[in-house]
């Protein structure tokens, strides 16, 4: 009989680690595996494989306690071989329950997406306590080797690295268009704002290139006064999340990302395999394992506007530089691939 695996995901929408949920519950359901996603919200909208326990739709039609009842006796009647945990989870007294009285007799793999750990532990002060909440019979995988660094330093935890994924080749191939593009949520860690002031000292807008930043968030409105206060309606634009924001990336001369943290910065192996450089700060955690400086993007010093305004000019008005740059956009991507990767999850399952 084939495994029956639970795909645990905050929602199936927006985020990079909820599209690496959609992607896995589809890889493996390719593989034979009999999946089941859970999202704790109601919204979908990304693609995926098996069936659909929708948590969301059960909070919204039900109380507090009920619903959570709802959700004990949905894990103890499906008995699932294995659990992936994608989920944000430092909620202290909500994980301790869910392991104490759902997952209690399941195997779980806990999914660290974030270097910033208290995405995925409460009580970081306090290692033994951020440990507690967790199954016994547990695993957990960090999405880079900086992750997983990091993971056994804070809290003496040892972790499996498994890269996430994405399936390579390009179906589609759009010609260059005059603007450079940052992808993200809308929120402060994403730091839009340093991108907005960098570009707006470099060359590019004299040099009639735009700026597209494309995604939803908290941050939008501040956003917009920026660019309206620094007069660049005209070259700036705010551009709502789309599922499949390929064509954009694609028709881009570069990509920038400029975050305070990652986890792994899925969006560069996206714009790579898309046949579009990248330009990064050279943050934790994940820019360092997938751009080759100066082979197929630019990795800058963290933090530093001036060395990321220098790699912005060069990148994107250096003609030479920049064809060789896109000629090797897919260097490095085979350890990526959804069959190497896949291939190690099978390994844990």
């Amino acid at each position: 009989m084939n495994k029956k695996l639970c795909i645990l995901t905050d929602s199936l929408s927006n985020g990079g680690a909820e599209r690496v949920a959609s992607n896995m519950s589809v890889s493996l359901a390719n593989k034979g595996y009999n999946i089941t996603v859970v999202s704790m919200q109601s919204n979908i909208s990304y693609a995926y494989e098996g069936e659909l326990y929708n948590f969301g739709k059960v909070k919204e039609a039900n109380n507090k306690l009920k619903a959570f009842l709802k959700f004990r006796d949905f894990f103890k009647n499906e008995n699932f071989d294995v659990i992936i945990d994608h989920r944000v989870r430092n909620n202290f007294f909500k994980e301790l329950l869910f392991s104490k009285l759902i997952f209690n007799k399941s195997k779980v793999i806990y999914c660290i997406h974030s270097y910033l750990l208290s995405y995925s532990f409460s009580y970081m002060c306090f290692p033994r306590l951020a440990r507690l909440p967790h199954v016994k019979n547990r695993i957990f995988v960090s999405v880079c080797n900086e992750v997983n660094r990091n993971l056994e330093q804070q809290l003496g935890i040892k972790s499996k690295t498994i890269y996430n994924y994405l399936k390579l080749g390009r179906d589609i191939d759009f010609e260059k268009e005059n603007y450079i593009i940052g992808v993200g949520r809308l929120t402060k860690i994403k730091q839009f704002d340093k991108l907005i002031l960098a570009y707006n000292e470099s060359e590019l807008p004299k040099k009639s290139v735009g700026l597209r930043i494309l995604g939803n968030g908290e941050e939008k409105e501040n956003l917009k006064k920026m660019i309206n206060n620094l007069e660049l309606n005209k070259k700036v634009k705010l551009i709502s999340f789309k599922n499949d924001p390929k064509a954009l990336i694609s028709k881009a001369m570069c990509l920038v990302l400029v975050s305070e943290f990652e986890g792994f910065g899925m969006v560069l192996l996206e714009a790579l395999n898309l046949g579009t450089p990248v330009i990064s700060y050279n943050c934790k955690s994940g820019p360092s394992e997938i751009i080759q400086h100066e082979i197929n993007g630019l990795l800058v010093e963290n933090k530093n506007k001036e060395e990321l305004i220098k790699a912005m000019n060069k990148l994107v008005l250096d003609e030479e530089f920049y064809n060789q740059i896109k000629l090797n956009t897919s260097c490095g991507l085979e350890k990526f691939s959804e069959e190497q990767v896949i291939a190690q999850w099978e390994t844990l399952l």
